[in-house]
């Protein structure tokens, strides 16, 4: 919808547009994948980090970008580890207020974003050679409010 009457009424407008979405940075490092050979090895272990960040490009225009960084270790040698940047370039409507604007830039954002650098990462690690990994879904809005918290008591600012 792009605020053209319809009907005769007038469409909302949505206060922001992602007008890409790409990967910014990529690296998967899999050093020890012949362990899964060995007779004993203990089960793998994952561990799945993610931290959104904002920057902005002036003219209500930002980019929006998700870091997650995927290690999986077994018997205590790491197996493989996964960094990925996955980024968008977002416009905003003008004069959002401050805490619609964070919402926007750090929750539905990435929210929408997430789906498909999560299909990357099951991608690359599947491509390494282990079966894809179905990261569960990210709960935007708590990792917001939590960073939001943290930098209250810190700087007073989220990045």
């Amino acid at each position: 919808m792009d605020g053209r009457q319809q009907n005769g009424a007038t469409a909302p407008q949505s206060p922001f547009h992602i007008h890409d979405q790409y990967v910014k940075d990529l690296t998967f490092e899999n050093p020890n994948f012949l362990v899964k050979y060995e007779k004993d090895a203990p089960q793998q272990d994952v561990s799945v980090g993610i931290e959104v960040t904002v920057a902005s490009l002036g003219n209500d225009n930002y980019e929006t970008m998700l870091d997650l960084k995927v290690k999986s270790d077994v018997g205590g040698e790491q197996l493989f580890v996964l960094e990925l940047r996955y980024a968008g370039v977002v416009a905003t409507a003008n004069n959002l207020e401050n805490d619609v604007l964070e919402a926007v830039l750090f929750v539905h954002c990435p929210f929408l974003m997430f789906p498909y650098a999560r299909f990357v990462v099951s991608t690359i690690i599947s491509s390494g050679g282990y079966p894809p990994l179905m990261i569960d879904p990210i709960d935007f809005a708590s990792l917001y409010l939590s960073k939001k918290e943290q930098n209250e008591r810190g700087s007073g600012k989220l990045t």
